[in-house]
């Protein structure tokens, strides 16, 4: 077993576990908050919601994410988020190499 210790890296976000290969990251949104378009480098994405509700939007296609619901993305593919209320989000990045920031 190991235990982690997260790291605070702004309100916004946490890193709670990252090695060469994978980063696993909470976020936590408050209602209207939103993060821009983007995307996850060389790393495959998947976002998991574990509360609230958020609109995940990905090539032009918007979904509503609810705890249960969760959307996996290629490399580099572009995406954004907006909280519909108070939210917690898990995102895992993974990466087949290293991967690059968070």
């Amino acid at each position: 077993m190991q235990l982690l210790t997260c790291q605070n890296l702004n309100g916004l976000k946490e890193r709670l576990y990252q090695d060469d290969n994978q980063t696993v990251m909470h976020l936590s949104l408050k209602k209207g908050q939103s993060i821009p378009e983007h995307h996850g480098g060389n790393a495959s994405v998947t976002v998991v919601p574990v509360r609230g509700a958020i609109v995940f939007t990905a090539s032009g296609q918007s979904e509503h994410l609810v705890p249960g619901k969760l959307v996996h993305l290629n490399a580099k593919e572009m995406h954004s988020l907006s909280a519909e209320e108070d939210s917690d989000v898990i995102v895992i990045k993974s990466a087949s190499g290293p991967v690059r920031g968070c």
